[in-house]
Formats: structure tokens, C-alpha cells, sequence
């Protein structure tokens, strides 16, 4: 069960809070749910995470895994196992283009076991589970590695006919898994209690070791080359000395390590390294020799820089330690990485170029076990260990993984007051990333102005604008801002991840005043004025005076006509407005007011003297510069 035991009544200090770096701890698993089992992560080199676990249903345990897209939260639980169907012991691993692959074991004595696979493409759903393994009696943890090519090697033990053996399949790229091999040598045992392991290299060697039952346990390694078959096994420990608790690790380039337990009187941690294409080395011893050790891990980056972990017991506590080992180098002598006076157990490691190394474990603070993680950059020292999970309730068992930046996603169990959870963090080892910034060359005041920037990290992250003008600043990607005078102002642009880590791209523009519009220019105005003593000599004079007057000098045009009475030709009359004068069109000056005199026309003169009284019109036409115009129109009675 994940519901972990306090590990006796210890006198300590509670451990800090998650220091810059490390994320709070999330949920994971779906509330009044019992997870049991050991919760394992993987990561793939863009950050896309996946985790694994089994939970109690009905009496039953299955299969559950959840996924974290990089810069995404993490996707409600999904069951991997068949409905109805015990599954338990589950592996994870993630390939390079993001296909999640999971193993278990499935059955019972009654009907034997079985070893299943399924597959998530990145973004879709589980697989229907399909059978790895044959129908066996027992099997023990099966385990799980993938090369850069996607092709999958799970191993697991299995009992079956008198006989405990180590079994192995391939799933190739193109998804299908091979029938099993059997690793380990016919007629000899498999301890039952512990699993073996597998790692493999980016062009898809593997090694696998395990440990056999004798008059001396021994660790076992058998090697499958690339697109062939396991070779024959090879000792890896000493003769004569019991071993136990086997893990190995392999880097891309081929370089593999093992580590386990040697049970000697004191027991103590060893490992033997196998160059790529070689042959195992002697082994050395880790641990110190008056001190008994357990729980050995192993982690080597792209450099060849090979980190292990485990337990050691101090007479009082046991310790998590730790060893480096340099590229072509000696370990060297190992450190402790968790407090004195506090039991620390169940410790892994991962490792890569870029944060170097990521061990994990739990220990008591006196009341309840609590998760921690300790830092080593490359060539760097240990940090102080950070306490992960929350104080007051019990967690442990602790899985990590890596993506190709250094961002470290941890996964481990825990139980609280609301019952027990797989929980997730992070260790956000790399700053966000922004690209394609966009800032305009320039910019007018009061016009807003846009600006714009990609942004990208695996964990959460804020991106902010300041505009260089001590205005207020702005969040987001894409934003706009506006600047009320002239000038050049820098603009900044930062993100800032979850564990502190900050980016930052500046640039700048030029704000220039707006252009003025030209004024608008007054409208053309036009005024006329009809002088009542020529009207009163019209008859007389056959002319007409009319003034006129402009707001700007302007070309202006006359002319009238008069409403006379016209006869039909079939009885009766009708109004009609008849041109009297002729036209005239003088030049004015701006606010002057010009006389103009219209003459009456022959047809105009002949109307005027035949009636008594007659209803003038004078239109005047404006026209100034640009083509603008004006009508005025002054009505007269003429008597």
C-alpha cells in the first residue's frame, strides 16, 4: 500500500518549504480514490510528462495514468488496464516523439499472470491493452526502456514449469512486440523478491541485469545489440559474495552501469561500468566499508558523468548518500545528501548535460515521512535538500524523470486528512523562452501602438511588458500600449516561470508627434442684395443693380428670370419661370460687396412691359478656389 508507516519516532526538524526551483505539489489522482502501488513519471526530451499508478476499485486494483503536455496542466486519469481486471506494477516510459508505452502485470494464481502493454500517440488515448508475455504462473515488476527511435524493450520475471527466469520482448517502431526470450540461464533461479532491470542507448543496445539465486546470489547482465538478439549472460559481481536490489543505467552513447548490493558481512553499494561495445569492468565499491548500505540507483548523463544513490545506516539513521563518477574517471567518495538524524530511504536519480543530477527520497521529520530532492549541477556540489511535500501527512516513494533542458518532473504518493493522492512536482531548472519579439520601429502619440512576443516554458509562467515611458506596463503575449509625448523609449519584455527563472528581450521605438491636419477652410458664403430704386426703374432703364458680397474672393454669376402667366394654347393659363436677364459673372474680392448690373434680355423686356407686376428671381453662383461653390437666390415683386 502507498499509505506509508512512520519509520520509528525520530527527533528532528521540520524540513523547509520548496525553495526557488521546486513547484507546490499538485494532484494528481482523482479525490476518494485508494492509490496504492509505487507511482512512476516519464519525460521526453520536449517536457511532455506522463504517470502511472494503480488504485483500489471494487476490490480490485487498476491501472490509471495521467498526462502533462509541456506548458499544460496535468489531464484528468485515465484507465489503462481492462475493466474487471487486476492490474498492478505498472511501468511508464515516453519515446522521443511523445508515444507514451506502459507495461503491467494482470491474473492471478489461479488463472496466471500475464505481462500487458499499452500505447498513448501524444494527445490521444490508451491502447487497448494487448498481451507481451505468455500465461505464467508468477511474475515479478516488469520493467521498461525506449530508444530514440522508438523501439521498446520490457523485461520482468517469471515462474513457470520449475523454473524462475528473466523474460524479455521487443515492441518495434512500428508497434508490434516480439515473442519472449528467455535472458537468464535455463535451470538456474531468479530471486523472486527483487526485480531486474533494463536501460538502452539511443541507437537501441540494452542491457538487462537481475540477480540469481545460489549458494551466492550474483548480478547478471545480458546485452541485446541493436536490432538482434540477447547475448549470453555475463557475471557482473564478484564470486562468492551474496548480491542484491540490481538497477543499471545507459546513456545514448552506449556507456551502461550497474549497481547493486554486496552482501558481505557489511553490506555495501558496487557498480561495474561497460563501455560502449565492451566488456564489463571490475567492480567497485561505492559505499563506505563500515557501513551497511541498500536501495542502490543509477544515473549517467551525455558526457559520461554517472551519478548513484542509496541507503546507508549510521548506527542510528539510515542516510541517503550519494557518488559521482566522472567521465573515464574513479568514483569518487560519497556524500551525504539527506539531514543527520533522520531516516531517508527509497532514493532514484536522473541526470543530464543540462541540470546535471535530480536525487529523491523520503525520510521522517519525527511524525510523518516527507519527500525530498537534492540538486547537483554538473561539476557542481550538492544543494541542501529541499522537502517537497506538505508537513502533516505521510509521503514517499518518489519517481523522477528529466526532459532534455533539465526540467525535473517528480511524482510520489502521499496521504492526508482527505486520504491518500499521487501528487506532482517540478524542478524548474530552465528560464521561458521567448521568441520572434515584435516592437514597431515607430509610433505616433496618442495612437496605441502594438507589440508581440512568442513565449514558451514546460512549467507556468507569466510574460510582462514595460514601455519605457513610466507608464503602466502591461501582461501577456501580444499587448498595446499609448504614449503621450514624443521620444525613444526602451521596451522590456520578461517572463517569469514558476521556480523564479526569468527571461528577458528588449527593444525599442520612436514616438513622434502627430501631424497636425491642415485647418479646415471656411465654407463659401454668398449674400445678395437687390437695390430698390433700380427696381423701381427696371422698366425705364431696361437694368437691374444687384449686390453681392463674398467671405473670400471668389468668381461670381448672376442671373434672373421672372414668373410670368402664360396662356395654353387650349384655353386657360399656366406659371412659368422665363430667363429675363442675361447672365453676368464679375470677380469679387473677400468681404467686398461688388455691384453688378443685369441687363433685361429682348424677351425679358417685352415681358416686363406687358404685365403689371411680375415675381423676379436672381440666382447667384459662387465659385472660389479648389472648386467650391455657393447659391444664393433674392426674390422680387416688380410692379
Amino acid at each position: 500500500m502507498l499509505l506509508l508507516l512512520i519509520v520509528g519516532m525520530l527527533s528532528s526538524t521540520a524540513g523547509s518549504a520548496s525553495a526557488a526551483g521546486w513547484l507546490e505539489p499538485e494532484d494528481i489522482s482523482a479525490a476518494n480514490e485508494v492509490v496504492d502501488g509505487r507511482p512512476q513519471v516519464a519525460a521526453d526530451p520536449a517536457g511532455n510528462a506522463v504517470a502511472i499508478w494503480e488504485r483500489h476499485v471494487g476490490g480490485e486494483e487498476i491501472v490509471e495514468a495521467t498526462e502533462r503536455p509541456a506548458g499544460g496542466d496535468w489531464s484528468e486519469p485515465e484507465v489503462v488496464s481492462l475493466p474487471g481486471e487486476e492490474g498492478e506494477r505498472s511501468q511508464v516510459t515516453i519515446d522521443a516523439a511523445g508515444n507514451a508505452i506502459a507495461v503491467w502485470i494482470t491474473g492471478d494464481s489461479s488463472t496466471g499472470f500475464v505481462v500487458r502493454s499499452a500505447v498513448r500517440p501524444p494527445g490521444g488515448k490508451w491502447s487497448q491493452p494487448e498481451d507481451v508475455s505468455d500465461s505464467i504462473a508468477e511474475a515479478i515488476t516488469p520493467r521498461l526502456a525506449v530508444d530514440a527511435a522508438s523501439e521498446a524493450v520490457a523485461i520482468w520475471t517469471a515462474f513457470d514449469s520449475g523454473d524462475r527466469i528473466v523474460q524479455g520482448a521487443v515492441r518495434t517502431a512500428a508497434g508490434e512486440w516480439s515473442e519472449p526470450d528467455d535472458l537468464s540461464p535455463a535451470g538456474e533461479f531468479v530471486t523472486p523478491l527483487e526485480a531486474p532491470d533494463v536501460a538502452i542507448d539511443a541507437a537501441g543496445n540494452a542491457v538487462a541485469v537481475w540477480k540469481l539465486e545460489g549458494s551466492n546470489d550474483v548480478v547478471q547482465a545480458a546485452v541485446r545489440p541493436a536490432g538482434g538478439d540477447w547475448a549470453e549472460p555475463d557475471d557482473v559481481s564478484a564470486a562468492g559474495q551474496d548480491t542484491g536490489q540490481p538497477a543499471v543505467a545507459m546513456n545514448d552513447a552506449g556507456l551502461a552501469i550497474a549497481v547493486w548490493t554486496r552482501l558481505d558481512g557489511t553490506d555495501t553499494i558496487q557498480a561495474s561500468v561497460r563501455p560502449a561495445g565492451g566488456d564489463w569492468a571490475d567492480p567497485d565499491d561505492l559505499s563506505n566499508a563500515s557501513q551497511n548500505a541498500a536501495e542502490p540507483d543509477v544515473a549517467i548523463d551525455e558526457t559520461g558523468d554517472a551519478v548513484a544513490v542509496w541507503t546507508r545506516f549510521n548506527g542510528a539513521n539510515d542516510i541517503v548518500q550519494g557518488a559521482v563518477r566522472t567521465a573515464g574517471g574513479d568514483w569518487a567518495d560519497p556524500e551525504d545528501l539527506s539531514a543527520s538524524g533522520q531516516h531517508g530511504a527509497s532514493p532514484v536519480v536522473a541526470a543530464n548535460d543540462a541540470v546535471g543530477a535530480v536525487a529523491m527520497w523520503h525520510r521522517s521529520d519525527g511524525s510523518n515521512l516527507r519527500v525530498q530532492a537534492a540538486v547537483r549541477p554538473p561539476a557542481g556540489d550538492w544543494s541542501n535538500p529541499d522537502t517537497l511535500s506538505a508537513a502533516g501527512e505521510n509521503a514517499g516513494f518518489a519517481d523522477v524523470a528529466l526532459d532534455a533542458a533539465g526540467n525535473a518532473i517528480a511524482v510520489f504518493g502521499r496521504k492526508g486528512a482527505d486520504g491518500p493522492f499521487v501528487q506532482a512536482s517540478g524542478y524548474d531548472f530552465s528560464p521561458p523562452r521567448l521568441t520572434d519579439l515584435r516592437i514597431p520601429s515607430v509610433g505616433i502619440v496618442g495612437e496605441p501602438v502594438t507589440f508581440g512576443v512568442s513565449s514558451f516554458d514546460v512549467f507556468p509562467f507569466t510574460t510582462s511588458w514595460t514601455f519605457g515611458d513610466g507608464g503602466p506596463g502591461a501582461q501577456g503575449n501580444t499587448v498595446s500600449h499609448v504614449y503621450t509625448r514624443p521620444g525613444a523609449y526602451p521596451v522590456t519584455v520578461n517572463a517569469v516561470d514558476a521556480g523564479g527563472n526569468t527571461s528577458m528581450e528588449i527593444g525599442a521605438i520612436a514616438i513622434t508627434a502627430a501631424t497636425k491636419p491642415p485647418p479646415p477652410r471656411p465654407r463659401i458664403a454668398l449674400a445678395l442684395r437687390i437695390e430698390e430704386g433700380s427696381l423701381r426703374k427696371l422698366n425705364r432703364t431696361g437694368t437691374l443693380r444687384v449686390f453681392a458680397r463674398v467671405n473670400e474672393a471668389a468668381s461670381v454669376t448672376l442671373s434672373g428670370r421672372a414668373r410670368l402667366k402664360v396662356h395654353r394654347p387650349r384655353g386657360g393659363t399656366r406659371t412659368k419661370l422665363v430667363p429675363v436677364f442675361t447672365p453676368k459673372t464679375v470677380r469679387l474680392a473677400a468681404a467686398t460687396e461688388g455691384k453688378v448690373t443685369l441687363s433685361l434680355s429682348e424677351r425679358g423686356r417685352k415681358a416686363m412691359q406687358s404685365l403689371s407686376q411680375v415675381r423676379l428671381l436672381i440666382a447667384g453662383q459662387a465659385r472660389a478656389a479648389g472648386g467650391r461653390t455657393a447659391t444664393k437666390t433674392a426674390a422680387r415683386t416688380f410692379r
